[in-house]
């Protein structure tokens, strides 16, 4: 195995644009055999790895998936464009702050500028699949994706076009650990390894077991997948790249900002094996995924996004640091942000009088939560599993992730680390700044809301408008920032298929052409329909 610190993979496959296949699970941090972990019984993911490049560094932009999801799609951090709290378009109560208010569905609402990623990668003549998890905190524009539904494959598209797929795998899910707790045991509770901030006793260690077990079948789902590559003799003409969308689903796993909460596997196998067996240990986020594959696919990256590429023609230098935020989880409010380096994370709570521990009814679900409560109000919890309970939490929090890997030693109080606290605190003002943080600029989520939508009202997306010459059809919308679809005689590729509209479309005499505009959350524009005149 080699190891590198300067990331020197290259990465296209000569001669026609690779396809990439991208295969997504749910809440895992790096609990694989190829990670290390001495349990876990994933030997197609770790073949995989043994295939291709395991990076060690890659981090989430939130310990949750809609906001997560945000920046996978976007490139953006969550809170610069009104994505951070989880999630969006779900009516809530917030319970844990003195002007509890009742939210309404909203979509997040970003600057013109903001894409889908996929809309790059479809204009360079990408066939764009999703296989089905959306979850952006917005409606996905009919332009994003060629197929996104649970019927959506590569399989689908017209002979010859290179292809972009994801794939959403859900068994290792927070909430399979509850719903298949009376299964047959894959991982035994006696073989785990408990983590210190939790207690071991019989309900903590079956959840941990049925955590790897989920993770054994899901292990087994993507080398389903790769044989399917490899049976449509694919294998060696795409890219597969493997990750998480946050960290593990153990009680102080989802939804923190604290290690278990945002480190992910990410492996990326290229054709004809290149670079095998490899490790990357450069720092890496979320919002640089959708610039490294748009390097990959040797489409250009837009100057707007906040991510950079770590691989692929406009790979640029590795970066120095991570940052990670925390809103709203469900009925529950924080703010916190956090930024690591390789050694060290500092966190600034905004909300130093909420507690560090949410108490979600959704996670209550889970034997190990209710065990821990119960131990808490016995008064039978030791301190390191009684820090996440902590009725407030300090203004800064510093932890020194080779010394306290666990992150239960707050050292933003002592002396001796004085400057690495005032080094990262400054980090984290001028990125606040920098991507101008939303989720710390307004008071509450209400503003927030109100500001991308006035009067609590969704804007709407003008109608397209037609400028017809030469049997050609101009396509414009006086919404800045509305990506367009269409489809001619109400036909795309397929059943409900509808192409991205970039350049001007040809029509014969007699033919329909239907658009539909729609800025992201907007909501859609009406369908406009030109029919194509006879000429004389």
């Amino acid at each position: 195995m080699r190891c590198v610190k300067d990331n020197d993979q290259g990465e296209q496959v000569p001669g026609h644009p690779p396809n990439i296949l991208c295969i997504v699970c749910e809440d895992i941090s790096p609990f694989l055999g190829c990670y290390g972990d001495p349990v876990a019984k994933t030997p197609r993911i770790d073949h995989l790895a043994a295939e291709g490049v395991r990076y060690s560094r890659m981090y989430s932009v939130s310990g949750v998936c809609a906001p997560s999801r945000n920046a996978l799609i976007t490139g953006m951090y969550p809170g610069s464009i009104g994505g951070n709290n989880m999630r969006t378009t779900n009516k809530r109560r917030v319970e844990n702050v003195a002007d509890s208010l009742q939210i309404g569905p909203y979509e997040c609402t970003p600057p013109p500028y903001v894409r889908c990623y996929t809309e790059y990668l479809r204009e360079a003549g990408y066939y764009c699949t999703n296989n089905s998890k959306e979850d952006y905190q917005f409606t996905a524009p009919r332009s994003a994706w060629d197929e996104s539904s649970s019927r959506a494959h590569w399989r689908n598209r017209p002979g010859g076009m290179p292809f972009f797929s994801i794939f959403n795998l859900m068994r290792s899910h927070e909430s399979q650990i509850w719903a298949w707790e009376q299964e047959p045991w894959i991982i035994h509770p006696d073989s785990v390894e408990v983590p210190p901030y939790l207690p071991d006793t019989p309900p903590v260690r079956r959840d941990i077991a049925r955590m790897h077990s989920n993770n054994a079948i899901m292990d087994r789902e993507v080398g389903e997948l790769i044989d399917q590559l490899e049976a449509d003799g694919l294998l060696d003409s795409t890219i597969i790249i493997f990750y998480s969308d946050h960290g593990g689903p153990l009680p102080r796993g989802k939804r923190e900002i604290l290690e278990t909460g945002t480190r992910v596997p990410f492996i990326i196998r290229f054709p004809g094996n290149k670079d095998a067996g490899t490790v990357v240990d450069d720092l890496c986020s979320f919002v640089d995924i959708p610039a490294t594959i748009l390097s990959l696919a040797g489409v250009r990256i837009p100057g707007t996004m906040h991510g950079q590429a770590f691989l692929g023609g406009q790979k640029a230098e590795p970066r120095g640091y991570v940052f990670g935020a925390r809103d709203r989880m469900d009925e529950w409010f924080d703010c916190r942000r956090a930024v690591r380096d390789k050694r060290f994370r500092y966190i600034r709570n905004y909300r130093p009088d909420l507690g560090a521990y949410m108490d979600l009814d959704f996670r209550r679900n889970m034997n190990s939560m209710q065990e821990l409560l119960r131990l808490r109000d016995e008064g039978k919890l030791n301190g390191e599993q009684m820090y996440w309970f902590r009725e407030e939490k300090q203004e800064e929090e510093l932890y020194d992730l080779e010394m306290d890997p666990f992150e239960l030693n707050n050292l933003a109080s002592d002396p001796a680390y004085g400057e690495e606290l005032e080094r990262l605190r400054n980090v984290l003002d001028d990125w606040i700044i920098r991507i101008d943080d939303r989720g710390v600029k307004f008071r509450t989520e209400k503003e927030l809301m109100l500001d991308m939508w006035p009067g609590g009202n969704q804007p709407v997306t003008e109608a397209p408008e037609f400028h017809f010459r030469d049997r050609r059809v101009e396509v414009t919308c006086g919404t800045e920032g509305a990506s367009l679809a269409y489809q001619v005689n109400h036909r795309g590729l397929n059943p409900g298929h509808w192409f991205l509209y970039h350049q001007p479309v040809y029509l014969e005499p007699g033919d329909s052409l239907t658009v539909i505009a729609h800025r992201i959350g907007f909501r859609e524009s009406i369908e406009a329909e030109f029919i194509c005149p006879h000429l004389r």
